[in-house]
């Protein structure tokens, strides 16, 4: 039988235990593609036969088994050695925990009025709930919910996907309008802080974000609440990460939400 050498083909084994035997030079070679993670191996050294880096293996699993169990995902890059053999949590898995869950505070959102040309600035209050994909507590990407409230009391909710990728930087992608934001993890004056703030005693996220396929922007000043609608504090927050305590994401400093809110007025833009 000839070499088989297309990539593609290993993607449709997924479901049924399959042979397949491959000669070459005279030698015969029996593959058993009889489970998920061992189709995933496989697949994974014919597109990199020297391996890669431990995110480039992470993403690319992910890309191309989404509806894969979180067991699955850590079966897999076990066999591939990309696993964390000191034992400690992946630096950007902490920051994804401590991401999810509820966010609530002011958000002012700035954009180019179509019909003046004009540079706009609206604020809100928002509420940002963020879940993590697979229902696991192994994934850098996920989905939420932000519901915005000005003061009129009228209110819109919008969809989004959000992701971290392997600088630490943030995007978060809007379902309807599909425009993307980057949240700079490196940027001080332009950046963002996720973490727990020493003198209010709770967790907070705040920070600038650029759309990378629009000219709009947004500021958010954001604190965590619990099921009680109270600020929440990391440690009750994150009491099953052990190695939270003591970190914080982003290179931000200073907030700058007054700033932003000061030129801002009370409303709504239907995104």
């Amino acid at each position: 039988m000839k070499k088989i050498t297309n990539f593609l083909l290993a993607f449709t084994l997924i479901a049924t235990p399959v042979v397949l035997t491959s000669c070459d030079d005279g030698d015969d070679y029996e593959y058993y593609y009889n489970d998920l993670v061992t189709e995933a191996v496989h697949a994974y050294y014919h597109f990199y036969p020297n391996g890669t880096d431990y995110y480039t293996a992470y993403n690319w699993f992910l890309t191309n088994y989404p509806n894969a169990y979180a067991a699955e995902l850590d079966a897999f890059m076990a066999a591939v050695e990309k696993g964390n053999s000191s034992g400690e949590q992946d630096p950007l898995l902490t920051q994804a925990q401590f991401l999810t869950g509820e966010w609530e505070g002011d958000m002012v959102y700035e954009f180019d009025d179509a019909s003046t040309g004009k540079r706009v600035q609206q604020k809100y209050i928002a509420n940002m709930k963020f879940y993590q994909y697979y229902s696991s507590g192994n994934a850098l990407s996920g989905n939420g919910t932000e519901v915005d409230t000005a003061d009129d009391g009228s209110t819109q909710t919008l969809d989004f996907k959000w992701r971290i990728d392997k600088t630490g930087d943030i995007y978060i992608t809007y379902t309807r309008s599909g425009t993307t934001f980057r949240m700079d993890a490196s940027s001080k004056d332009q950046g963002f802080f996720l973490g727990y703030d020493k003198d209010k005693r709770f967790d907070v996220f705040y920070g600038y974000a650029l759309s990378t396929n629009t000219t709009d922007a947004f500021y958010i000043d954001l604190e965590r609440l619990g099921t009680n609608n109270v600020k929440v504090n990391r440690i009750v927050a994150n009491k099953a990460l052990k190695t939270i305590n003591g970190t914080s994401f982003g290179q931000a400093t200073i907030n700058k939400i007054d700033e932003y809110k000061a030129k801002a007025v009370s409303s709504l833009k239907a995104r």
